[in-house]
């Protein structure tokens, strides 16, 4: 079964408090410690996880296309689905969660109001659940249709994604999106949609105006949110995180480009699969480096671009292969949800954002978090 594994952020201090070579055992433990027993046995396999600002934790299942809330004291209940039923609600507005159909659930952000928006993977839409439980479609083509469209004047469902995995929400509700396969980051605001970096052709570019004329990225999987208004985008095919500042300006933030598991400086550091992200109040980046034959990582990159490692899990062999998403909570605890491999069909898996309400790879303000990832 799934399982969500709670530090604290004071564990990152030192990578031996939180357990380097994390084993089977030492998740067991931390997962049925505290407040929080979670053995997640309603949940197939983790798309993507986010947190409000009351602590709540959300989670998508993507096999099971639904998703959950979890309290604060661990119970579990579906908002918003039909468990084992994929499917799609077109362009309708305002349908009860039981009656709303997903397709493939990944990435999740959670603003400051209480909506959660969810990155519809298999829809290409980007649809949100209100605080009373509706579910709407807030952009992508109402049929579904892949593509890479942009959209003014509030008309959302007139624009088209193309496998959209991960998202975040700022302060003002302004909604960042990863399009995977159009390579591209894209804003959603007032319902309209513009492309902000990416021209839909894979890449490799930095030190360079945030636009739609430059190839950008190679499969971008993850994003978040800085309390500055930095945004952070995992590259994962270039092996890279990227940062787009609120002046809209690209930059390098970590990664020497080459794949491999040697951390070092922000440019000399290496890594294997980066998919899952989120940040705290001070600009730390918790990062997911999926390797599930040497291990996975959870990475502690800082303000700087310079990676420490939090936890390994090439100990944790039931869980090594699953490591699904990362968050912080507004009460400062770091989550990974973790699903064993052999629970993993061959759709993949998302983490979103962050630790603020602004989003949820990295929520944003008052913190909203959430976690995605693109493979």
């Amino acid at each position: 079964m799934p399982r969500v594994v709670r530090f604290a952020l004071s564990d990152t201090a030192a990578t031996v408090a939180a357990g380097v070579n994390i084993s089977n055992a030492d998740i067991t433990s931390k997962t049925e410690a505290g407040t929080l027993g979670l053995a997640l046995k309603s949940v197939q396999v983790v798309g993507g996880i986010c947190t409000d600002y009351s602590g709540n934790l959300y989670v998508s299942d993507r096999e099971q296309h639904i998703i959950l809330k979890i309290t604060e004291g661990g119970t579990i209940s579906k908002i918003a689905g039909l468990a084992g039923t994929s499917g799609s609600n077109t362009a309708l507005m305002n349908v009860d969660g039981g009656a709303a159909r997903f397709n493939g659930p990944r990435g999740l952000a959670c603003d400051k109001s209480g909506n959660v928006y969810v990155a519809d993977r298999g829809n290409n839409q980007i649809r949100v659940i209100n605080k009373d439980g509706k579910v709407s479609l807030l952009a992508g083509n109402g049929s579904g249709t892949a593509g890479f469209v942009d959209s003014t004047n509030g008309n959302g469902p007139a624009a088209q994604f193309d496998a959209p995995t991960d998202v975040c929400v700022d302060n003002s509700g302004t909604v960042y999106v990863v399009d995977v396969n159009n390579h591209a980051i894209r804003k959603i605001t007032g319902g309209s949609v513009l492309t902000i970096a990416g021209n839909g052709v894979a890449g490799d570019q930095e030190n360079v105006r945030a636009s739609s004329y430059f190839n950008i990225f190679d499969t971008p999987s993850a994003i978040t949110r800085d309390p500055e208004g930095n945004i952070y985008v995992c590259d994962s095919a270039n092996f890279k995180i990227k940062k787009i500042t609120p002046k809209g300006w690209v930059f390098l933030h970590s990664g020497a480009g080459t794949s491999g598991r040697t951390l070092g400086t922000a440019y000399t550091s290496q890594y294997v699969d980066l998919e899952y992200c989120d940040v705290d109040y001070s600009g730390n980046l918790f990062v997911i480096d999926f390797d599930a034959t040497n291990g996975s990582r959870l990475l502690k990159v800082d303000y700087d671009g310079v990676p420490g490692v939090v936890c390994d899990f090439n100990a944790a062999t039931t869980y090594n292969g699953g490591v699904t998403g990362v968050a912080v909570s507004p009460g400062q605890k770091l989550f990974v949800t973790i699903t064993p491999p052999s629970q993993i069909s061959s759709s993949s898996s998302s983490s979103s954002s962050g630790g603020y309400s602004s989003s949820s790879s990295s929520s944003s303000g008052g913190y909203s978090s959430s976690s995605s990832s693109s493979s």
